[in-house]
Parts: structure tokens; C-alpha cells; sequence
């Protein structure tokens, strides 16, 4: 059974769920990343009840990253025998937790301990909402899916600015963060309720996307035989170096730098966030109509010119305004964030494409880590935010220049899926 089968009937109730779903999607998205960079956010605060200085901060900011690297891993070869629900339940619930319990962190010690746990179940829920677009949507429009969900990551980190800081100065971080723990538990149990494995879990038994017949119980080995799977993380990395570069340390630039009113961190933090929201949404259709390939190396580059315009704010004065248009600018450095994840369902079959996508992953959050310690301990070294922004802009280029050589499109692709009907 696949779409073309279907009749008028049971097409439109396909996309009623595919809407549903794709909304239960975003949502999660939106409480993964905001309970990720909900600490970025807060930095100043965080730091002055903890007593924490800057490389403690940006450790502390990085240290997320390697757990949610190694449940990547953990979780990525789950995901081809468990449902989308089994692991966003997983995730969630794990997270929402961690959450509860952050709120009551009284040391630097217990703060890392639980980033690190709460990291590791924001994995699940990352997977687990692959799977389920996987599940949900054909390969010719996982482009534009998938950049609207990272849209909603970006989304996330932007209400953790233009909400969070509002509220940490009004009642304080504590209660922002337990404002986080009871949203991510809802959204677990709602996940609970409503998510279905695709047209099949709805009663469309056989039901696929794609017109070949299943391959059962590849190996996860596959997924390492061809060069995507660099292609993806390098990728990835570039992505993710950025955002967690920008939204860790170009705020505290402009305040100590540009001389910036700390009233305005939730503008720039605002705008950078919805800046990485629109590039996402539009890099994802331009993924779908110009090419996967094309659109990694287009903002491996893009990357590069955020880290280089950023280093530009940390070394001369500039009127306010500029810093306005930094930060509308400041979202092409994720302009082709869909293409990759798309990139992992093209070139592996379903089977694996999640799995493939845990392991790419694993390269971002690398950077996702390296990020904001690797700066916070350069600004802690030197004393000054422009040599953090060179080794941004060092790094970002190493990414182009791996991309420029291992994104070339060949026919002998591994095991590549055919185009969705």
C-alpha cells in the first residue's frame, strides 16, 4: 500500500495527521532546545548566584553537548526497532526530570552533573522526532519538514531570550527553568496519547512512503561504508559551532564591547533566534528545489561570514544599529540545516536514515561542546572577546574546506533511497 493507492478520503485523513504530528514534532523541538540553551540565555544570572567565571560558564553551557553526543550513540541504533513514541516518551520524561531537579542546583558541581544528565535524554527526543517525520512525510518533502523543525529549535532559542530573561529578572532563573520542567513533563504525556508510526499506526497496515519493498535488520555497520555519513557531521558541526557560539558569547561581546544596556540582550538574543528561523524555513524548500549538496557547502561558507562579521563587533565600535542587523543576520549560518538531515534519508534507507542521523549528530554536538568552552576559555586567557571570535572563524573555514572536498555528489552512493512518490 502506498500514497498513490489511497483514495480521496483516506489521503485527507493522512494529511490531517501529518499535520497534527508535524505540530506534536515542533513542540517537542521547541522544549528540547529550549531546555538546552535555557542556561544561555541566563548566563549573567546563573553566574552571579553560582559564582561561576567565564570558562565555568561556557563548560557549563559546552558540557550538555557531550552526553547528548553519547546518547546519539546509545539511542541511535534503538531507534531501528523502537517507535518514535517509545523514544520521545524516553526523552522527555528523562529531560522534564532533570529539569525539576536543576531548579534546586545550589553548586557549580550539581549544575554540571545535571546538564550532563538532562543532555543525554535530549537525544531521544531529537531521534525520536526524526523517526517520526521519517514516519509521517516522502522523501521529496523531508527538506522543507525538517527545516521547519529546526526552525523550532532556533524558535526555542529565541523565547529563551525574549521570555526567559524577562522572567529570571522579574521572579528570577530558578522559576524560568521550573517553567521549562512542567512544559517538557506535558508534552511527554501528551506524546503519550497522540503519536501514531505513520499512515500504518492509524490502520493503513503496509503502508510506505516509497515503492520498494522493506529491507529488514541492516546492519547499523552500513551506515559507516559510505561518506555521508562525514558529509552529515561535518556538516552538522558547522551548523552547530554557530549557534552555540552566537548564542553563548556574542551578547556578553556587545555588553562589554559595544557598551550595550543589558536591557537590550533579549532584543539581540530575540532577533538572533528568529533570524535562524526564517533562514531555516526558507533553506529548507531551497534544499527540496536546488540540491542537498549544494545547500551544506552554500552554509559551511555562510557560517564562516557570521564568524567573521561577529569578530568585526568585537573589535570596533559600532552604533547600535549594526548590532540590530548582526543579529537579523545571524541565521544564514544555518541556512541549509534541513538539507542535512534530509541528506540522511536520501542517501540511507529508512532503516537506517535514523540511526545515520544519530551518528552524524554526534559531530555537532562535538562543536555544540567545543563552542562556547573553547571561547570562554580564550576571553578567560587573553581577557578579550576578539581572539574567541578568530578561533571561531579559524574553525568554521576548517569546516568549508572539508565540505568543499568530501560534498561531491558520485553515482556509487552506498545505499541510497529512491525518490518518494
Amino acid at each position: 500500500m502506498n500514497w498513490e493507492s489511497l483514495s480521496i478520503a483516506d489521503k485527507a485523513r493522512v494529511k490531517r495527521w501529518q499535520i497534527g504530528m508535524l505540530a506534536l514534532a515542533l513542540v517537542c523541538e521547541i522544549f528540547l532546545a529550549a531546555d538546552w540553551y535555557a542556561f544561555a540565555a541566563v548566563v549573567p544570572f546563573i553566574s552571579e548566584s553560582l559564582n561561576l567565571d567565564p570558562a565555568q560558564a561556557g563548560l557549563a553551557q559546552g558540557i550538555f553537548a557531550l552526553t547528548y553526543g553519547i546518547g546519539m550513540v546509545v539511542w541511535a541504533p534503538f531507534s531501528r526497532t523502537v517507535s518514535a513514541r517509545t523514544l520521545l516518551l524516553i526523552g522527555l520524561a528523562g529531560t522534564g526530570l532533570g529539569m525539576v531537579l536543576q531548579v534546586f542546583v545550589q553548586n557549580y558541581t550539581q549544575l554540571l552533573v545535571l546538564r550532563l544528565g538532562i543532555g543525554f535524554f535530549d537525544a531521544a527526543i531529537f531521534l525520536g522526532n526524526m523517526k517520526l517525520i521519517f514516519d509521517w512525510f516522502p522523501q521529496r518533502r523531508r527538506g522543507a519538514i525538517v527545516g521547519m523543525i529546526l526552525a523550532a529549535y532556533s524558535l526555542a532559542i529565541t523565547l529563551d531570550f525574549a521570555l526567559g530573561i524577562p522572567l529570571t529578572i522579574a521572579v528570577g532563573w530558578r522559576a524560568f527553568f521550573a517553567v521549562l520542567a512542567i512544559g517538557t513533563l506535558i508534552v511527554a504525556v501528551v506524546n503519550l496519547i497522540a503519536v501514531r508510526a505513520g499512515p500504518a499506526g492509524i490502520g493503513y497496515t503496509g503502508f510506505r512512503w516509497e515503492d520498494e519493498p522493506p529491507v529488514a535488520h541492516l546492519p547499523v555497520r552500513e551506515v559507516f561504508r559510505t561518506k555521508w555519513i562525514a558529509v552529515g557531521g561535518f556538516g552538522i558541526a558547522a551548523c552547530t559551532f554557530a549557534i552555540a557560539g552566537t548564542a553563548t558569547w556574542v551578547v556578553p561581546t556587545f555588553i562589554a564591547v559595544q557598551n550595550m544596556p543589558v536591557e537590550s540582550a533579549a532584543l539581540i538574543g530575540t532577533l538572533m533566534g528568529l533570524s535562524q528561523v526564517v533562514f531555516l524555513v526558507i533553506g529548507g524548500y531551497m534544499a527540496d528545489n536546488l540540491g542537498k549538496t549544494f545547500m551544506i557547502k552554500l552554509t559551511a561558507f555562510l557560517a564562516l561570514l557570521v564568524a567573521i562579521m561577529f569578530l568585526s563587533s568585537a573589535i570596533y565600535p559600532l552604533p547600535f544599529s549594526a548590532l540590530v542587523l548582526f543579529a537579523l543576520l545571524s541565521g544564514i549560518a544555518v541556512l541549509g540545516g534541513g538539507a542535512i538531515f534530509s541528506l540522511m534519508s536520501e542517501k540511507y534507507h529508512d532503516s537506517l536514515a535514523t540511526a545515520a542521523v544519530g551518528y552524524a549528530e554526534v559531530f555537532g554536538i562535538l562543536s555544540s561542546f567545543a563552542a562556547p568552552w573553547l571561547m570562554g576559555a580564550i576571553i578567560k586567557g587573553t581577557g578579550g572577546f576578539a581572539e574567541a571570535f578568530v578561533a571561531f572563524a579559524i574553525i568554521e573555514a576548517l569546516f568549508l574546506a572539508l565540505l568543499l572536498v568530501l560534498a561531491r555528489e558520485r553515482r556509487a552512493g552506498g545505499l541510497a533511497a529512491q525518490p518518494a512518490e
